[in-house]
């Protein structure tokens, strides 16, 4: 169920619940107002951290075009297993060149909804961050697709690196903090 579906449930919930009670006293002659808590719902927050889900779910779906993630890191990073160390034969600039532009598609698309949706206080510092290094990893997704169409891989290793340098740790930590309900590794 997503952020916005919890909303709806919530919302509807809290309005049997006052419904329920206020009937409940109705006919009972009792002189004591009901007092019923229900928290309002912060939408500032709820509409931030769908947004940022949103983003991950097509960043994910990004590494699709290079059929999963940890061929990801083979095709653009030349290393398999993830983190191991690189091997430029395994760099496949065709592979790599798809999944940077369907990232750069994922990242244009969340900054400009970040544009369009205030972050709350208690997120501003992650918010700072998003805004900070989105138009960095653009820039640097940019460059990894010009260095893809020349397949040369020394080149796409180049890029790739900026890009992740740029992405890991500082946005995928800002991820974590906004929605810790998905891992961002």
């Amino acid at each position: 169920m997503g952020p916005r579906q919890e909303f709806v449930s919530f919302a509807v919930s809290s309005l049997a619940g006052v419904l329920l009670v206020s009937c409940s006293g109705a006919g009972s002659g009792s002189s004591r107002p009901a007092v019923v808590a229900s928290p309002t719902p912060d939408l500032v927050t709820t509409n931030y951290v769908a947004l940022v889900h949103d983003f991950w779910i097509q960043e994910q779906a990004a590494d699709v075009v290079s059929n999963g993630s940890n061929l990801a890191a083979k095709v653009c990073l030349g290393s398999d297993p993830p983190g191991s160390a690189t091997r430029l034969q395994l760099v496949d600039p065709k592979q790599c060149g798809a999944r940077a532009v369907a990232l750069l598609a994922a990242h244009q698309n969340f900054l400009k909804g970040l544009d369009r949706t205030s972050a709350p206080a208690k997120l501003a510092a992650d918010d700072q961050a998003f805004r900070t290094q989105l138009p960095r990893t653009i820039a640097d997704l940019n460059v990894l697709i010009s260095a893809a169409k020349t397949g040369n891989k020394g080149d796409v290793l180049q890029a790739a690196t900026a890009y992740n340098n740029d992405m890991y740790p500082i946005v995928t930590d800002a991820l974590n903090d906004v929605d810790p309900s998905v891992s961002h590794p």
